[in-house]
This record gives structure tokens, C-alpha cells and sequence, in this order.
């Protein structure tokens, strides 16, 4: 395949880095891949088990010896505590659980939540094999003598890589106490896991959406404030299944991370379990914590609802959408006045001729700034290579081409929208249903489709403000900890290599091609660059690109190669521009660091 490009004209429209936006959906394991926490169930969440009388996760001693109630409300919030109780003093009653990561080197943090009954009670604790005659790792003693929840810590150090250690706790001479909650962590982190929080920062996140997602509409943002230990764990009603939601990582921490790494908040209403009331207060929230954090409060993109028009736990009518527009709308703004609000559709309604909940969005269109819509692409994981590649390639073509459509009709119809995408990512097999939560590692195609998106997002500028991809930590997600290891995949290397350029301009181009072509062009300039990113979803074919008008020299070149759709990219060295030309090999993401004058 034979390519010339030449760029047309002046960069002119305006490309924001928002584009490159990331979800945190607050589900299944998004938490705990943004916590440090070691241990399952810290908090002690119920039922207990019918035989022992322990919160899931938790074992006690084996043959009956001591006693083990999950009291109801007798903990620090209202909910369990884990009663532990020695018929006799040489019982030595004991608790603890399996298959806990550690790895060589590691100084890990215990810190327990717990209160003695009658009189104070020895504990010890240790850091074990599994092997139940091997040599502990390491293990110290604790005296809970508080009558009252205390907060107790341990230091314990790991000599050596194991993904199944076991934490004992024994009570060597009885007694009998209540354990609220019991975590293990890397000293020096008391709640986030370090590394993700770093991996976001060299990201350059420029908006992250949070709780969600369809989460959102069991999600009780009071829950994520104030002292971590305080907050609760329970049921997560939104998806119908037995998953939890996890509140340690909270509101709180959310607004800590966007701040700190100045990334543009973008928060997610709940319009079924929540109310306008709700709404109001969470923007007020969110005021007085930029102002007790004697910061600017930023712009915050405000996300009315998650795709209600689906029949999930928030499904309504277009004129129950309205009337949550008409009355969410005015109590956030009038608590955090500097919104964008973001009004939600179908992506099957941008070019209906007549769409009901469409014309719900233009009848109270002064209530909106941003429209947005998910975008889900996807094909058979046992489709052939050359059909999926062709599928990644349908989808963004007509992508474009609705959002283009829409454009068209808003300046037609005089609303003064822009457009974005909620939730976007390519899927294969990811289910609510296989019990892998909700897991998928992104492939070659998945990478072709970031690219290819952040192509079309680009060209729909200035009409293109915003978009949100699915999802950032877990769960689909494109940094994964799980364990004690961290992940960081080869899609956080692609949104990195699209934001050295953003914000930028977009520089119109001409691309002829002597055959269909396979290639995606994408020309960006900022005050200091031209920035050539050039994507080929051919399965074998190099294409062979001409740079007509463009400076050769002093390029700087980055190539993200696939083996195969389904497989891995690999960094690879590619010749720089020789003669005005450059070969970009298949299923390829080349970027092209150019000076601005030849």
C-alpha cells in the first residue's frame, strides 16, 4: 500500500486534550485495585458463615476450639464486629485467612480496629506459609486494652515472594474481644496503592468520570467522605448481582487525586437512589473542598445520569428525563456555578429522523452543554484476524459519520452543544455473568480502536469536546493491581503517546492512497511541534507513506507494533523519515515528532 500525505492549510481548530478523559467506575474491583489493602473483606461485612459464626474470607481455628460471633451492629459503623471469645484460657482461640500476597523485601502495616470485653487481650500476629509446620516470616504481639474501638498497628516484614501466605492472629492467653476491622498494607501507604496513583500521574489524565458507570445509581456519595475507616461496605444494588461496593476509596480521595494531578472533574449524578436534594449538595461539597483546600474551584463537568434510557435500575421515559434535567440541573449550578452539564443519549437516536428522548434534549437545551454517548464497539474473538481488523475499521467510519449528523442537525436546530462520549472502549468477551470481574485485557484491536477514536475525535473538532474511556483501573481496566502486582498495559502507553500533542490544532491534510487504504492520519500542532500519528490496521501489509510538505529532518519516531489482533504490542525501532517517506508496518501506531518549519 502506496500513501502520500500533504498537509492543505493552516492548523486551525482547537483539539482538547479532553478527548483522552478515563472512567473510574466504582464496581466489582475498581476499588481494591485503587487501594493498597492486602487482605479480603478488612471490614468484616456479613453474613456470617452458618457452621462458624466468621464473616466471609475469614477461617478460625480448625476443630471448634474457641468461639466466633459476627455480632449485627456491633461495630464502628452500625454494622458487624467480629466477636472472638476463649471457652478457656489454654484454648487459644485464633483467626485468620489464606492467600495473601506479599512480596521479597516488603515492610507491610497491620492496623486493627478492635475493643477488649471484661479485661484486655493479648494478640499475636503473624505473617505465615501456608504450610502449616513451616517457619513463621515474621510476627509481633498486640495488647488491645481499650474498652472502647482502638486503633492498634504492626510493622511486619516479608523475606520472600509468596501469593498464598497466611495471616494468623491467635490469642495465646484468651479472653475475648470485638475486631471491627483488621487491613494490611504497605507501610507508607495507608489507603492508595502508590503505583496506580503514580501511573495516573505520568498519564496526565486531563478529566476522569467518577462513580460510574450504572454504579452510580447505587452509589451514596456521602458514604465516600470523611475518615476512611468510618465508611461502609455493602451490597452494590445497581447490577443485580452479589457484587460489593467498596466506599474506601471515596468522594474524598477522588477530589484529592483530581487536584493533586490537575485533572478536571467529571461526576456522575444519581437520578434513581439519589434526589435533586442530593444533587445540590454533592456540587456544595465539592465547593468547600476546593475552598478548605484554598484552591480555585476548577471547571466540573456534572454527567446527568448513565444512560437512563436503557432498561437498567435508572430506565425512565424522555419526559422523565426532562423533568430530571429541569430540576438536577439548577441545584447543582446553583451550588457550583462553574458546569458543564453533560445530557446524555443513545447513540441509535444521533440520526433518527424522530427520536423521543432526542427531542427531550433540544426541548431543554438551554439546560445543556455537552451531549454525550456510549460507544461500544466489538466482534467475535473467534471472527478471522483480516474480518476483525475490518470490523474496528466499520465501527469508527460510522461513528463518524453519526456524530457528523448530529453536528449538523444542532447548528441547524440552534443549540449551542458540543459533543462527547460517556463510555467508549472495543470488547470481545468481557460479561456480568462469567465470574472473572468483569475482566478483559486489552489486545492489538483494542489498541487499533483507541487510536482510531482519538483520529475521529479530533476531526469532529471544535464540535468534539469530551470523551470518557472504559475504564481505567480494573474492570476492563487499562492499569490493573491485583494482589500485590501491578500492571501497567500496553493502552496507557498509546494515551500517552496522543498526549504529548494535546492540546493542540488540528492540521487539515490530503491523503491519497493507491489502493483501500488501511491507514489512519491524524496531523496536530502545538506551539512547539507537529505531531504525525499514523495508524495501519492492515494484518500483513506495510504501507509505504510519502511525506509531501513536511520538514524530513529531526524527526523523532515511536512505532507500538502487533503480532496479531488479539495479541500484544511491542516497542520497535522503525527507520525515520529517509527521503521524504517512511514505511509503517502493519497493525502499527507510528507517531512523528516534526519541527514546525522545514
Amino acid at each position: 500500500m502506496k500513501v502520500t500525505i500533504t498537509p492543505t492549510g493552516e492548523a486551525d481548530a482547537p483539539v482538547s486534550e479532553m478527548i483522552l478523559g478515563q472512567n473510574i467506575e466504582m464496581c466489582l474491583t475498581t476499588a481494591h485495585g485503587l487501594l493498597s489493602e492486602r487482605l479480603r473483606n478488612p471490614k468484616f461485612v456479613g453474613p456470617p458463615h452458618r457452621m462458624t459464626g466468621l464473616a466471609p474470607e475469614w477461617q478460625g481455628a480448625s476443630c471448634g476450639r474457641g468461639f466466633y460471633e459476627l455480632t449485627p451492629g456491633g461495630g464502628l459503623l452500625g454494622t458487624e464486629a467480629q466477636l472472638i471469645s476463649s471457652p478457656a484460657p489454654n484454648w487459644n482461640p485464633q483467626l485468620h485467612q489464606n492467600r495473601v500476597p506479599v512480596r521479597a523485601g516488603e515492610l507491610l502495616e497491620l492496623e486493627l480496629w478492635a475493643r477488649a470485653w471484661h479485661h484486655p487481650v493479648k494478640l499475636r500476629v503473624e505473617l505465615r506459609p501456608l504450610a502449616s509446620r513451616a517457619k513463621a516470616y515474621d510476627g509481633g504481639e498486640i495488647v488491645v486494652d481499650k474498652s472502647w474501638y482502638a486503633r492498634y498497628t504492626l510493622a511486619l516484614q516479608v523475606p520472600r515472594d509468596d501469593d498464598e501466605a497466611r495471616l494468623v492472629v491467635t490469642l495465646p492467653e484468651g479472653g475475648e474481644l470485638w475486631i471491627d476491622q483488621l487491613h494490611l498494607r504497605p507501610q507508607g501507604q495507608p489507603l492508595l496503592c502508590r503505583e496506580i496513583v503514580d501511573e495516573m500521574a505520568r498519564m496526565r489524565i486531563p478529566t476522569l468520570r467518577f462513580p460510574g458507570g450504572i454504579v452510580v445509581n447505587a452509589y451514596n456519595w456521602r458514604h465516600g467522605t470523611g475518615p476512611a475507616h468510618l465508611r461502609p461496605t455493602m451490597l452494590e444494588a445497581a447490577f443485580h448481582q452479589n457484587w460489593e461496593l467498596n466506599y474506601d476509596f471515596g468522594l474524598d480521595e477522588y477530589l484529592d487525586i483530581c487536584r493533586e494531578q490537575g485533572i478536571t472533574p467529571a461526576i456522575t449524578l444519581n437520578v434513581a437512589t439519589g434526589t435533586p436534594d442530593d444533587a445540590g449538595e454533592i456540587a456544595a461539597y465539592v465547593a468547600a473542598y476546593y475552598q478548605r483546600a484554598g484552591a480555585e474551584p476548577p471547571l466540573v463537568y456534572w454527567h446527568v445520569a448513565n444512560h437512563p434510557y436503557a432498561p437498567t435500575t435508572a430506565h425512565m421515559t424522555p419526559a422523565m428525563y426532562a423533568d430530571v434535567l429541569q430540576t438536577f440541573v439548577p441545584a447543582v449550578k446553583a451550588r457550583y456555578p462553574r458546569s458543564r452539564v453533560i445530557g446524555v443519549m443513545s447513540a441509535a437516536g444521533l440520526t433518527a429522523e424522530h427520536d423521543d428522548w432526542k427531542e427531550a434534549l433540544f426541548a431543554n437545551a438551554a439546560l445543556i452543554d455537552v451531549v454525550q454517548v456510549q460507544l461500544y464497539g466489538g466482534c467475535d474473538p473467534n471472527d478471522a484476524p483480516d474480518v476483525q481488523l475490518q470490523t474496528v475499521t466499520e465501527t469508527l467510519v460510522n461513528f463518524e459519520g453519526q456524530m457528523r449528523a448530529f453536528l449538523a442537525e444542532i447548528k441547524r436546530r440552534g443549540a449551542d452543544w458540543t459533543l462527547g462520549v460517556a463510555e467508549w472502549n472495543w470488547w470481545l468477551q468481557a460479561s456480568h455473568w462469567d465470574g472473572r470481574a468483569f475482566e478483559e485485557p486489552p489486545t492489538v484491536l483494542h489498541g487499533l480502536f483507541i487510536a482510531g477514536m482519538f483520529h475521529r475525535y479530533a476531526a469532529l473538532a471544535p464540535g468534539f469536546e469530551v470523551a470518557h474511556f472504559y475504564n481505567l483501573v480494573n474492570c476492563m481496566g487499562i492499569l490493573n493491581h491485583r494482589g500485590a502486582d501491578v500492571e501497567i498495559t500496553d493502552a496507557v502507553e498509546i494515551f500517552k503517546l496522543y498526549r504529548s500533542a494535546l492540546p493542540g490544532r488540528l492540521v487539515p491534510l490530503r491523503v491519497v492512497a493507491d489502493a483501500d487504504p488501511h491507514l489512519d492520519v491524524l496531523c496536530l500542532e502545538d506551539d512547539h511541534a507537529r505531531w504525525l500519528f499514523l495508524v495501519n490496521r492492515a494484518l500483513a501489509d506495510p504501507a509505504h507513506v510519502t511525506l509531501a510538505g513536511f520538514p524530513h529532518h529531526a524527526a523523532e519516531t515511536t512505532c507500538l507494533q502487533g503480532d496479531s489482533p488479539i495479541g500484544a504490542f511491542t516497542r520497535r525501532e522503525i527507520t525515520g523519515i529517509a527521503d521524504g517517506a517512511i514505511e509503517v508496518p502493519s497493525m502499527s501506531i507510528v507517531r512523528l515528532k516534526l519541527p514546525k518549519e522545514g
